[in-house]
């Protein structure tokens, strides 16, 4: 145990040393990381020694999708992303389904044996995008601002939109309830519990966390500590009380960003620092534990699916969500390939390979782990390119009329913290 703690403790060290050194570079931090773990873990230096059931592995993984799901959330402003952000409505409310359908049909043909509440259960786990592991994806300026918000928003709802999904197939798998009826009233249950206790959680608390720093009663790091404390209230009250508590800490979240705007600074803060330790750290476990253990069970057909998930599904589920749009082929290329798999599809793999009784999770599990994995470094090394590309080819002064450019609001990004301009 001391050597998995002084590894991880180098591994934060590396970070705070090199984060700066990076910026700009065709690396990015998760790359860094997974590599370490690989390094790291039992099947090279063997520094690290974890296995993927590790209660430790699991809580860490589950606490950073919650502080994730939070923050992200957190950021989003519901009337705003309901009246202007209407691509990444049609991306959420069609593609994300799409998705997990045209998912599930590519895998029942690669995977015949697997039963298919597995098959879909892995198509839902590699749905939600994490637009942070492509960094230029979002933040290079050149990319006109719709789309660079598009993807803002979309991944920044995605990942709590696909929690459903992948509790009742859980279920569904498992074949726990029986019944039609019995997976509605368990979605109902799961779901709704979850919705009413977050947006409790998220409206009672802003209001009080607002009403107390107006009377200047908690220093900005402990207000930015009590915001954070608000997704773990949801998260365990959720769970006790027999609902979903990632649901309920997306919708906390998602309530305190719409009607405590004020707490905003503090959740991003956290997010800038404390949530993307937690985040990386994953990462270094990932390297470590699932890619370790998935090395060896490499087949044309795990990685044909992979391929497919990257460059077919999410394309194509993209392209029919934004038809009619009047987006350019360019623009529906771009959107379709931005959508890099990270910490949500990590957690959902995990939490799948510890649940008992689930047929095919092993295949779920080693799949998933290789699609993440050529995700982190495909989507990675080409974010950079690809965007300066993209923002060359729709330049406003090209078509200033043209859907990319329709004035959109701007919503806040999750990239790493900011660090200071070099002397």
């Amino acid at each position: 145990m001391d050597a998995n703690i002084l590894a991880v403790a180098l591994a934060v060290l590396a970070f705070g040393l090199l984060t700066g050194r990076l910026r700009g570079s065709p690396l990015t931090m998760p790359m860094v990381f997974t590599a370490a773990g690989l390094l790291l873990g039992p099947g090279a230096l063997g520094v690290i020694h974890f296995d993927v059931e590790n209660e430790a592995v699991s809580a860490l993984a589950e606490a950073a999708l919650v502080v994730v799901l939070f923050t992200d959330a957190s950021r989003m402003e519901l009337r705003t992303v309901l009246k202007e952000h209407t691509l990444a409505l049609r991306l959420l409310g069609f593609g994300l389904p799409l998705a997990v359908l045209v998912g599930t049909g590519i895998g029942t043909l690669l995977f015949p044996t697997l039963p298919l509440a597995a098959v879909a259960l892995l198509a839902a786990t590699l749905a939600p995008t994490d637009a942070a592991l492509g960094q230029a994806f979002v933040s290079n300026q050149s990319v006109p601002k719709r789309i660079r918000q598009t993807l803002n928003v979309e991944s920044g709802l995605n990942d709590g939109l696909a929690v459903p999904f992948i509790t009742v197939l859980l279920d569904i798998a498992r074949h726990d309830t029986g019944s039609v009826m019995g997976y509605v009233v368990l979605f109902a249950s799961l779901v709704g519990i979850g919705i009413t206790i977050g947006a409790l959680t998220g409206w009672l608390g802003g209001r009080i966390l607002e009403w107390s720093a107006s009377r200047g009663w908690a220093t900005d790091t402990t207000q930015r500590l009590a915001t954070i404390a608000l997704a773990a209230i949801a998260y365990a009250a959720s769970e006790l009380l027999g609902g979903n508590g990632f649901v309920s800490a997306f919708t906390a979240g998602l309530t305190i960003g719409t009607s405590a705007r004020s707490l905003l600074p503090r959740t991003t803060g956290f997010a800038e620092a404390e949530g993307q330790l937690l985040t990386l750290i994953t990462f270094l476990l990932f390297g470590s534990i699932m890619v370790i253990e998935v090395l060896d069970e490499m087949s044309w057909r795990v990685i044909a699916y992979a391929l497919i998930s990257l460059f077919i599904v999410r394309p194509v589920a993209t392209a029919i969500s934004l038809w009619g749009t009047g987006l350019s082929p360019a623009s529906v290329g771009f959107l379709g390939w931005a959508g890099p798999r990270g910490l949500a599809s990590i957690v959902y793999a995990v939490l799948i390979a510890e649940t008992a009784d689930v047929p095919g999770a092993d295949l779920v599990f080693i799949v998933a782990a290789w699609t993440i994995l050529l995700s982190i470094y495909l989507h990675g090394l080409t974010a950079a390119p690809l965007s300066a590309w993209y923002g060359r080819k729709t330049r406003p002064s090209e078509e200033p009329d043209a859907p990319e450019h329709q004035e959109t609001s701007d919503l806040p990004l999750r990239l790493p913290a900011k660090t200071p301009p070099r002397r």
